[in-house]
C-alpha cells in the first residue's frame, strides 16, 4: 500500500463545535460533572454560585484524577473497568463546560490545570497548562471563571442542582452550602390522580394535571433527559435504565425514535390510561371536574361505559322536577355554575337545611357500586367581620351528606333521555315534555360522561333529550248539522257577517263539534289521543269553514223566525260574539275573494252601523 491516509482533527475547529452546537442543554455541565463525580466514587458535590465574579465553583471528594491529558481526550476515559462496562464514558463530558466558559481551572490531588478555552481558540493553541501545587486537593475541583449567567441564569442553576440532589441518591449535592433534599424516586408531587410505576425497565411516577401541559420528564441515573412529546394534560417523572431507551450521545439529551422507544410509549399509555380510568371510576367528584381534560383523553371509554354510574331524574317525582327546574334557575342567577357538585353547594349555602344529595346515581351494568360524590363545603364571611352588614354563610357538613349507591336500570324496558349539565337552560322546555310523559332524565356531569352517553345511545335505549319532540295533528268533526229555529237565525246572521267581510256564501257551520288532539313522540313509539273540550270552534282548511260547536251559542234571545229585519237581540248577539267570530275568521284563506280587509272589526262594525 503506498501514500496512505491517515483521519486526523482539527483541534481548534473542534472546540468551537462543542461550544456551539454539541451541547444542547446549556446545563448539561451539571449534569455531566456530577455524573464524573459519581463515577469518581465522591459521596458529596458542592456547586457554589459567585454571581458577582461571575464563577461557578463544582467540587467532589472523588479520587484525585492522576492523568490530566485523559480529561480532554475524546473517546478516552480514566475511570474503573466496571464504570466503562456499565455506563461506556465517552470522555467528551467534561467539554459540556467550554458551553459556559471560557477560562477553567481544575484542581485535583497536586495538579493545577489551566483551560483557557479562548485563548486558545484566539491564538491557535493546543496545549493545556499544568502546574505542580503545593497543597494537595483531595478530591476534583471544577472552577469556571468567565461565567456566562445571561446564557445559564443562577436561578435555573439552583433548580438543576435541586433537581440532581433530588434524585441522585448516591451523592449528598450542596448548593451553596445547603444540601440538597432527596425523594424517593416514585413519591410524586402530592396531585390527587397520581400512579406509581416501579418495574425493572421504568420506575417513577404519572399524575393527571388540572389544566394543559406537557410534563412528562424522563431521567436516566437521575440526571434529566428530555420531557415526552405529544402526552398532553400529563405530568410525572420517568426514570429509566440502560434497558429501557436508547439515548443520543454525547450529551443524553434525547431519546434514540428506534424499537424500545415504541415500546416504552407503549407502555407508558398504558399506565396513563389506567390512571384515567381508576381517577374516573374512584375519585370524588369534584376533583374529577378540575381534571376532566385529562381524563377525557385518556380514559377508554369502552371500558368504561359498563362501569360507571349516572345521576338519574325521575320526573314522575315532584322532588326530582323540582331539582331539575332548579338547576336552570340557579344557572341563569350564578352564569359560574358549571357542575352539579357546585349546584349541590349552591343549594347547600342557600337553604341550610338540606341533609342529603338530590340525586340517584344509576348504573348500567355489573355489581360496580360507587359512591354519588359529595357537595363541597364552604364558609365564608361577606362584609368586615364585626360590623353591620357582615354575614356568614352557613358551612355545610359533608358529613351529614347521604351517600347514594348506584342502581341498575333497564335500557331496554324504557327509553331514559340525557343532557350535559351545560344545556340544562337551553333544553329546559324539554323538561316539560318529559314531566307530561313520566320520563327519567339522565344530566351528565361532564364532557367525558357525555361522550360515553353517546356512546351508549348507539347501543342502548338512551337518547339525548333535544330529540324529545312531540307532533300534534287536530281531528275535528261536525255532527248533528240540522238545525232548530233559533239555531237557523243565528246561522242567518252568521251568513250576513260572512258577506261583510267579502265572502259569497256562509262560512260558518254550527253543529256538535269534537276535537281530538293526537299527539306522537317518535323516540317513544306510541301516540296518544286525547279529546280537547276546550275547543268550540275550528278551522277546517281543506273546504276553508268554520265549524262552531252549538253549546258554545248564547241564542236565548234570538226570534224563532228568518226575518231580514233585524232587531236589538240580533245586533246583541253578533256583538257579544263579536271577539270569537272575527277571531275565526282571521283563521280564513281569503284568496277566494283576492283580498281580506285591513280591520274585520271595523268592516263588521262600520256595516252594522248603516244597517
Amino acid at each position: 500500500m503506498t501514500n496512505p491516509v491517515e483521519v486526523k482533527v482539527n483541534v481548534i475547529n473542534q472546540l468551537k463545535l462543542l461550544r456551539q452546537s454539541t451541547f444542547k442543554d446549556k446545563l448539561s455541565f451539571l449534569d455531566e460533572d456530577i455524573q464524573n463525580a459519581q463515577r469518581a466514587k465522591a459521596t458529596e458535590v458542592k456547586v457554589n454560585i459567585d454571581y458577582c465574579n461571575k464563577k461557578v465553583t463544582i467540587e467532589n471528594n472523588g479520587k484525585t484524577l492522576q492523568n490530566p491529558q485523559a480529561l480532554f481526550s475524546i473517546a478516552e476515559s480514566e475511570w474503573d473497568e466496571d464504570i466503562q462496562k456499565s455506563e461506556s464514558p465517552f470522555g467528551m463530558g467534561f467539554f459540556s463546560n467550554i458551553t459556559v466558559s471560557d477560562y477553567i481551572e481544575v484542581y485535583t490531588g497536586n495538579k493545577h490545570i489551566i483551560f483557557n478555552v479562548s485563548d486558545m481558540i484566539q491564538n491557535n493553541k493546543t496545549q493545556i497548562e499544568v502546574n505542580e501545587i503545593a497543597n494537595s486537593y483531595d478530591g476534583f475541583k471544577l472552577i469556571l471563571n468567565n461565567f456566562d449567567f445571561n446564557q445559564v441564569t443562577s436561578t435555573s442553576i439552583r433548580e438543576r442542582v435541586e433537581m440532581l440532589g433530588k434524585y441522585i441518591h448516591e451523592l449528598d449535592i450542596y448548593c451553596d452550602n445547603v444540601m440538597q433534599e432527596k425523594k424517593d424516586l416514585t413519591e410524586g408531587d402530592g396531585s390527587v390522580f397520581l400512579s406509581k410505576i416501579n418495574d425493572e425497565f421504568i420506575k417513577g411516577w404519572i399524575a393527571l394535571s388540572g389544566g394543559f401541559c406537557q410534563d412528562l420528564n424522563v431521567f436516566y441515573k437521575g440526571r434529566f433527559v428530555t420531557k415526552l412529546d405529544n402526552l398532553y394534560y400529563i405530568k410525572g417523572d420517568l426514570h429509566i435504565t440502560d434497558k429501557t431507551l436508547n439515548l443520543t450521545s454525547p450529551d443524553r439529551k434525547d431519546i434514540i425514535r428506534d424499537s424500545k422507544y415504541l415500546d416504552f410509549l407503549s407502555k407508558v399509555k398504558t399506565h396513563i390510561q389506567e390512571l384515567a380510568n381508576s381517577s374516573f371510576l374512584n375519585g370524588e367528584q369534584k376533583y374529577i371536574d378540575n381534571h376532566i381534560d385529562s381524563i377525557s383523553y385518556y380514559a377508554d371509554k369502552n371500558k368504561l361505559k359498563n362501569e360507571m354510574t349516572f345521576l338519574i331524574f325521575n320526573t314522575e317525582d315532584e322532588k326530582d322536577s323540582k331539582y331539575l327546574s332548579g338547576i336552570a334557575l340557579a344557572k341563569r342567577d350564578n352564569s359560574e355554575m358549571k357542575t352539579i357538585n357546585q349546584y349541590e353547594v349552591f343549594l347547600k349555602s342557600e337553604a341550610a337545611k338540606q341533609s342529603e344529595s338530590h340525586y340517584d346515581e344509576v348504573q348500567i351494568e355489573h355489581d360496580v357500586m360507587n359512591k354519588a360524590p359529595k357537595a363541597e363545603g364552604i364558609q365564608s364571611w361577606r362584609g368586615d367581620e364585626g360590623s353591620s352588614g357582615g354575614y356568614s354563610e352557613p358551612e355545610i357538613n359533608e358529613e351529614k351528606l347521604e351517600e347514594r349507591k348506584g342502581k341498575h336500570l333497564d335500557f331496554e324496558s324504557e327509553p331514559v333521555f340525557w343532557l350535559g349539565f351545560d344545556q340544562v337552560i337551553e333544553q329546559e322546555a324539554k323538561f316539560k315534555i318529559a314531566e307530561h310523559y313520566k320520563l327519567k332524565i339522565i344530566v351528565s356531569r361532564n364532557k367525558f360522561e357525555s361522550s360515553v352517553l353517546e356512546l351508549l345511545g348507539k347501543e342502548q335505549n338512551i337518547v339525548h333529550i333535544s330529540q324529545l319532540t312531540e307532533k300534534t295533528k287536530i281531528k275535528a268533526s261536525l255532527s248533528n248539522t240540522e238545525l232548530q229555529n233559533v239555531e237557523r237565525r243565528a246561522m242567518m246572521l252568521l251568513d250576513m257577517v260572512s258577506r261583510m267581510v267579502g265572502f259569497n256564501r256562509n262560512v260558518f257551520a254550527i253543529g256538535d263539534l269534537m276535537v281530538l288532539k293526537e299527539t306522537s313522540v317518535e323516540v317513544l313509539g306510541h301516540t296518544i289521543e286525547s279529546i280537547e273540550d276546550k275547543f268550540i270552534a275550528i278551522h277546517d282548511r281543506k273546504n276553508n269553514k268554520i265549524y262552531i260547536d252549538r253549546t258554545s251559542i248564547d241564542k236565548t234571545k234570538l226570534r224563532n223566525d228568518l226575518n231580514d229585519n233585524l232587531d236589538l237581540e240580533d245586533y246583541k248577539f253578533i256583538l257579544f260574539n263579536l271577539k270569537e267570530i272575527v277571531r275565526e275568521l282571521n283563521l280564513m284563506n281569503y284568496d277566494e275573494i283576492n283580498n281580506k280587509p285591513d280591520d274585520l272589526y271595523e268592516r263588521i262594525i262600520n256595516t252594522l252601523a248603516v244597517a
